[in-house]
């Protein structure tokens, strides 16, 4: 094998691993189905994960245009005016009712009273900064997030605006990828070295263009993430491998204060398996899991008042399972829709949930 060769194989490697977002476990990226107003919801970890981030593969070769990473508050009060953060295992710790100073934001993890969580990105963050400039208190600003994150007209609004000022990047990003994975091998074998660093050259000049466009996003359009975005348009100008990606990465600032439920009713998606999932996951909070019977009286509200736009319940999404498959399952779990024999009265799986007889 000729060293041209290795170097290119080498290069398809480092590409396919640029060719994926680590993003927290807590967190779900949608991706927008071709032409079409339906989603599909990709959860991190599916490929890889470590304790707190999951691996979110992309489309190879062509920009994910349709990939949307959206993430939840970090961040729940109850009634009593407790915050809870929610960890990277979707675990959530009671910090009791802090003040704005006891939040801190470093390295991308949001600590509270000892404990820490991820976020994928600063944007979610200047949520509760804003709301402390408005003289709000840290319960009033952590549900005035959740109600921005769960509104479906807010979430069209940002997808809107993404695709406006993310319209030159993906062109930009294909062409690069093109060029030095096609355009660079094919030039070297036909016309020489001479021809070949003058692609080389170009492509550099590309790579300095999808910077300078992350560098504009950063200062004009998401200054709260106006460091991170930065970082990635200096590293643009020195990796390829990067700025083939950077439409992605810049996609992770842009939906990042959006809830994944509030995209999916923007669209009118209301018979999404996940959606599904989640309202069930609501109406049937784990017994044995602290604070999760909080956790869906909070935002069961915020759903229901989403789905009413579209004339849907919350309580139409808990359908039963079908045993078809299992002749022996008498009895199912609502949360989940697993099925169970005789001799099991709660799924192990949602630790605790009681189940239910089949009709």
């Amino acid at each position: 094998m000729s060293a041209a060769a290795e170097f290119f194989l080498i290069a398809l490697a480092i590409y396919l691993w640029e060719s994926g977002l680590w993003l927290p476990l807590r967190a779900a990226a949608l991706r927008k189905r071709p032409l079409s107003d339906r989603w599909s919801v990709v959860r991190p970890g599916h490929w890889m994960s470590t304790r707190e981030l999951g691996l979110v593969a992309m489309l190879p070769v062509v920009p994910d245009t349709g990939l949307a990473p959206c993430q939840s508050p970090p961040l729940l009060v109850t009634p009593q005016g407790k915050v809870l953060l929610e960890t990277a295992a979707s675990d959530l710790v009671e910090c009791g009712a802090p003040t704005w100073e006891d939040i801190t934001v470093d390295a991308g993890r949001l600590s509270l009273g000892g404990v820490s969580a991820r976020v994928s990105s600063p944007r979610m963050v200047d949520l509760f900064r804003r709301a402390k400039k408005r003289g709000l208190s840290p319960s009033e600003g952590i549900a005035d997030a959740w109600k921005k994150a769960m509104s479906p007209h807010r979430a069209a609004k940002e997808w809107r605006r993404w695709r406006l000022v993310s319209s030159p990047l993906a062109p930009f990003c294909l062409l690069l990828t093109t060029g030095f994975f096609i355009g660079l091998p094919v030039t070297f074998l036909y016309a020489g070295v001479l021809p070949t660093l003058g692609v080389a050259l170009f492509l550099w000049v590309l790579m300095g263009v999808i910077g300078c466009r992350l560098w504009w996003l950063g200062g004009r359009v998401y200054p709260a993430a106006r460091r991170a975005l930065r970082a990635d348009a200096a590293l643009c100008c020195v990796v390829p491998f990067h700025a083939m990606r950077a439409f992605e990465l810049a996609a992770v600032h842009a939906m990042a204060t959006t809830h994944p439920v509030a995209l999916l009713l923007s669209t009118g998606d209301t018979e999404n398996p996940w959606l599904g999932r989640f309202s069930r996951e609501l109406l049937h909070p784990r017994p044995d899991v602290p604070f999760d019977d909080d956790r869906a009286t909070l935002i069961r509200p915020l759903l229901e008042n989403a789905l009413s736009r579209h004339g849907r319940e919350i309580s139409g999404y808990g359908t039963i399972p079908s045993n078809s498959g299992d002749e022996g399952a008498t009895r199912f779990c609502p949360r989940c829709h697993s099925v169970f024999a005789d001799g099991v009265d709660s799924c192990t799986d949602c630790k605790g949930v009681p189940l239910k007889a089949f009709p």
